[in-house]
């Protein structure tokens, strides 16, 4: 049977085993509380979305006068779908959740930024 000992190295094993879990999820962790993406054309603000608090699916649509953008916003995230300019680039960056990720379209001068309330910023 076990002694007194064994229990007591194995309860310490089972709680050692959890430091690097630990110390992983603090460094690696981007558990961002304020995130909301900036929508931006010609460098005037068109909409702000939160996304922290986002779920589902939902798109919207951008129309300017250099042309139009959708978006896509899943949960906490957020894409360009569709564009009407030439080249697609911005099609082509998939999804961001990140504070400080970017999608630029140039042709349209459309930028949609990823913020945080939790990070300082210089703005």
């Amino acid at each position: 049977m076990f002694k007194k000992w064994d229990i007591i190295i194995i309860a310490f094993l089972i709680c050692l085993s959890f430091i690097p879990e630990l110390i992983l999820g603090v460094m690696l962790g981007k558990n961002y509380n304020g995130t909301y993406a900036e929508i931006t054309v010609d460098g005037k603000l068109i909409k702000k979305i939160p996304l922290s608090e986002h779920r589902g699916d939902e798109t919207i649509d951008i129309k300017t006068a250099y042309g139009y953008n959708t978006l896509e916003i899943k949960d906490q995230s957020i894409k360009v779908v569709d564009a009407d300019c030439k080249d697609k680039i911005c099609e082509k960056s998939g999804f961001i959740t990140d504070p400080g990720k970017i999608i630029v379209c140039l042709p349209h001068k459309m930028m949609v930024e990823i913020k945080s309330t939790d990070i300082a910023s210089d703005d």
